[in-house]
């Protein structure tokens, strides 16, 4: 059986630069965004990549504005390079993933003074996938990576926090996929446990551990952890449980969570995760199944038209590099999704098919 998370050369062996990722491509079924909307994000993308030069730390990057490099920082700036269709190649690219590997233990997990050890891990493979400089599976979670294991490791997570814990539940998949993890049966028994576990009513997970809509995070917190596989399955090639009720849970909490769609007066800290995590799910969604495809686009335009004046706020390029990313990431996608942007003339690339975890 031929495994699909290991990419192979013509000769068999595992190729050490893999390609990058496919995603879901815009389809006629696309979320129809009315043709008058346009987001202009030129001086916020400018800003950001100011942003990146200051945050330079030899070969890596800094989050915030310490003097050194960091795992987050580094991270981000190859995944907003990546966003803005000039990914790090090169020496440069040797230079960022020398950096990033001097946060790996002997275990090969990562070190960072954020985040769980398997986003952390999760992160830092992505990462090195994406900079062509792949790990290897690393030691230890050889163990969690047995078909045995798949069904107590997702049993044992913590699903009334789907959000966090989509950090684990996504996290050990992305680490299977970037580093070429040869267990296919681990994989089918993985991917097997999440098809049953899905919830028909909404989409998302877990099935009889749905979160209240008019609560935050309540059913977002759903509709982001199912965020987190869904770029998954789409890195794979594998349908989307239920994808058409997505659809209809991503309009039913864009009308019900003000998080969701911040004021146009709102400043740039009302940006981040939470509109790009919705934005993906539910367009993406929609691009899959033709369902509700002008709803789904109302309501990607009206996200645009609010975050344009935010963006347009110079702090919206500031602060911490790997919400940054987010806001990078969010424009990114929307333009993938059929949105006109005004870029600069940058060839955004949706972030999520170049590297699968964020």
């Amino acid at each position: 059986m031929v495994n699909p998370l290991r990419v192979r050369d013509e000769s068999g062996c595992a190729d050490r630069t893999p390609p990058a990722v496919p995603g879901a491509p815009v389809t006629p079924g696309a979320p129809a965004i009315p043709e008058t909307t346009t987001l202009d994000v030129r001086d916020f993308l400018d800003r950001v990549e100011a942003r990146l030069a200051s945050a330079r730390r030899g070969g890596g990057f800094a989050r915030s504005d310490a003097p050194f490099p960091d795992l987050y920082g580094t991270a981000a700036a190859a995944g907003i390079r990546a966003a803005l269709g000039d990914p790090i190649t090169g020496k440069q690219a040797a230079r960022a993933a020398a950096a990033i590997r001097d946060f790996r233990r002997p275990d090969g997990a990562f070190d960072d003074l954020t985040h769980g050890p398997l986003h952390r891990t999760a992160t830092a493979t992505s990462t090195l996938r994406l900079l062509g400089e792949p790990e290897h599976p690393p030691v230890f979670l050889a163990a969690k990576f047995r078909p045995e294991a798949a069904e107590a490791f997702l049993e044992g997570l913590d699903w009334d926090a789907p959000w966090p814990a989509s950090h684990e539940f996504a996290g050990l998949l992305a680490v299977a996929i970037a580093t070429g993890v040869d267990e296919p049966d681990w994989l089918e028994a993985y991917l097997a446990w999440l098809a049953a576990n899905a919830d028909p009513a909404t989409g998302l997970w877990r099935h009889g551990r749905i979160g209240r809509v008019d609560a935050f995070p309540g059913r977002f917190g759903n509709l982001a952890g199912a965020f987190h596989v869904h770029f998954l399955l789409d890195a794979l090639g594998r349908a989307w449980p239920f994808a058409e009720r997505v659809v209809d849970t991503g309009l039913e909490l864009a009308s019900t969570v003000p998080v969701l769609r911040p004021r146009a007066d709102a400043g740039p800290e009302a940006w981040g995760f939470p509109q790009f995590d919705w934005a993906y799910s539910t367009g993406r969604a929609a691009a899959r199944t033709g369902h509700r495809r002008a709803d789904a686009g109302r309501a990607l335009a009206d996200l645009a038209a609010r975050a344009e004046s935010a963006l347009a706020d110079p702090r919206a390029a500031e602060g911490d590099l790997h919400v940054v990313q987010a806001r990078v990431a969010l424009v990114a996608e929307l333009a993938h999704q059929g949105l006109a942007v005004e870029s600069g003339g940058r060839q955004l690339s949706p972030l999520t098919d170049a590297r699968p975890f964020i």
